[in-house]
């Protein structure tokens, strides 16, 4: 008779031990979606906070411009 490789983690449902190395492994595959359905949200809004700042920068240095343009 062969042992079961996964054993549940007892009060955690949708976690089971991998008995050979013990690590935790989420097995709820609508948790693990949503999980990755945020830290894609979580990109997506990083890069967009960096596109806005790229853009506030160069609006900065083209006044900068367009005034030093004026004053001499």
């Amino acid at each position: 008779m062969t042992e079961q490789r996964y054993i549940k983690v007892e009060g955690h449902p949708g976690f089971v031990r991998d008995r050979v190395s013990g690590a935790i492994i989420n097995i709820n595959k609508q948790k693990i979606d949503q999980a990755k359905q945020v830290k894609r949200a979580k990109v997506q809004s990083a890069k967009r906070l960096d596109r806005l700042e790229d853009d506030m920068a160069e609006i900065k240095s083209m006044l900068q411009t367009l005034i030093k343009g004026r004053n001499d």
